[in-house]
């Protein structure tokens, strides 16, 4: 059976079905607005239900989690339909926005990292949500292969070629970052690198 979605004063902007940025976020009072209902599947995707207090922190309410799963750093990960991929604390706070998509949900963190994704453009965020390395590269990736643990690397000046299901970073200048944002230089991964 459907939520309807009901929350309590102070929070505003209750539930939002196409989740604008903080600043134009409105409210759906509309009835032919869809209910809010988390789909039973492994990658949590919430069409709606995200709220907003008066100073612009969004929250998922925990009645519509279900079944996070929370990682070592006490984030949950979650796809709100037309807002995109998010990490969440145990209080339901949007901790981390634009998490990079990687095999069909919110990317991982490796080396106290998750890749963030805005538009063509990338970097990594920590844990606490801080953006370590900022989202100005065109390409990041968690590289290994057999021999080595790459760990976090950016691209400047990467083309980015579709092949099959797959997209593959080529050219441009590598770089190894830590999880102090700290970057130096790295050679191109070879092979060629697969992009989400």
């Amino acid at each position: 059976m459907p939520l309807a979605c009901r929350f309590a004063i102070p929070l505003v902007a209750a539930c939002l079905s196409v989740l604008m940025p903080p600043s134009r976020a409105q409210s759906t009072s509309s009835p032919q607005e869809p209910p809010c209902v988390i789909e039973d599947m492994e990658i949590p995707v919430i069409p709606a239900c995200v709220i907003q207090t008066r100073n612009g922190v969004l929250y998922i309410p925990k009645k519509y989690w279900m079944y996070a799963a929370f990682n070592r750093y006490g984030l949950a990960a979650f796809t709100i339909r037309t807002f995109g991929r998010v990490y969440i604390n145990r209080a339901g706070r949007v901790v981390i926005r634009d998490v990079a998509f990687i095999d069909n949900g919110p990317d991982d963190f490796h080396h106290g990292l998750v890749r963030i994704n805005r538009g063509d453009l990338w970097g990594y965020a920590d844990p606490s949500g801080r953006i370590v390395v900022p989202v100005e590269y065109s390409c990041a990736l968690n590289y290994k292969d057999s021999h080595q643990d790459y760990g976090p690397l950016v691209c400047t000046g990467c083309r980015v070629e579709r092949k099959g299901e797959y997209e593959s970073c080529l050219g441009g200048h590598w770089f190894h970052v830590d999880n102090h944002g700290q970057i130096r230089p790295a050679p191109a991964p070879n092979p060629e690198p697969k992009a989400p």
